[in-house]
């Protein structure tokens, strides 16, 4: 994991334990937003609800999609 510094010297991460939102998390799996909100409404894609935010923790939806393995099916 790189650390960079802020502009007042705290600490950032360039790559979080977390996705820092939906559009993000979309890129990465190659979905539309609006299919990924809906995975997470319905629960197919594990997160954590607060508030209105959803947190998407790395790890929770490697691990998801590392046992959806041969389940998952290619659309051409």
């Amino acid at each position: 994991m790189t650390r960079n510094t802020t502009h007042n010297g705290s600490a950032t991460s360039t790559e979080s334990n977390t996705y820092r939102n939906v559009d993000e998390l979309a890129r990465d799996l190659g979905l539309g937003r609006l299919t990924v909100y809906s995975a997470l409404r319905d629960g197919t894609i594990p997160s954590i609800r607060v508030g209105k935010r959803y947190v998407l923790p790395r790890a929770a939806i490697q691990d998801w999609l590392r046992s959806a393995g041969g389940q998952l099916k290619v659309v051409e």
